[in-house]
């Protein structure tokens, strides 16, 4: 299961880690579906370039966005006397599918949530520069229409609040 940022740019996931660190953004019954052949693991037949790794093989799971950003692991130990969730450690028999923990899972969202932050603030400044650039247009149009129709630099000036001479400075060149 994925996340979709608000902007609909990103999509994060938490991505099973094969035992040479690349991740996986899939999965088959057979294992998870990793990008690249290395002659270990059996190719995928429907996925040229991708090798499934056995999900006994899997060795965690780390935060993934298709930006590229990659959170930290969390390591699939081998007992459950092992798993420390304070220490980013998480028991999951051999025998399971390799998906991490609704927990884990819970973590990696919000490590990914921090990710985006600052990514969903500066869209939100860039929305804004956008509204005030139309906005100046939209003023700059309407300033031209009461100046068509006869207004003066005080009336336009009183309007915006500001001085006749400040009206005029601005836009008696765009007339």
């Amino acid at each position: 299961m994925g996340w979709v940022s608000n902007d609909n740019e990103h999509e994060g996931w938490a991505a099973p880690v094969a035992p040479d660190g690349r991740t996986a953004a899939s999965s088959t019954s057979e294992g998870m579906l990793v990008e690249g052949l290395t002659g270990r693991y059996k190719a995928d037949t429907t996925l040229p370039d991708y090798e499934i790794v056995p999900d006994k093989e899997i060795s965690g799971w780390r935060g993934a966005c298709t930006c590229g950003w990659r959170g930290e692991l969390w390591e699939r130990v081998s007992s459950p006397t092992a798993a420390d969730f304070s220490r980013r450690r998480e028991y999951l028999a051999p025998t399971e599918f390799a998906d991490a923990s609704t927990q884990v899972e819970d973590a990696i969202h919000d490590e990914w949530k921090t990710h985006l932050a600052p990514l969903e603030a500066v869209a939100g400044v860039k929305a804004a520069a956008r509204e005030y650039t139309q906005a100046g247009q939209r003023l700059d149009k309407t300033v031209a229409a009461a100046k068509a129709a006869g207004a003066s630099w005080s009336d336009i000036g009183r309007a915006v609040g500001i001085s006749r001479q400040s009206a005029h400075e601005r836009w008696a060149d765009k007339q």
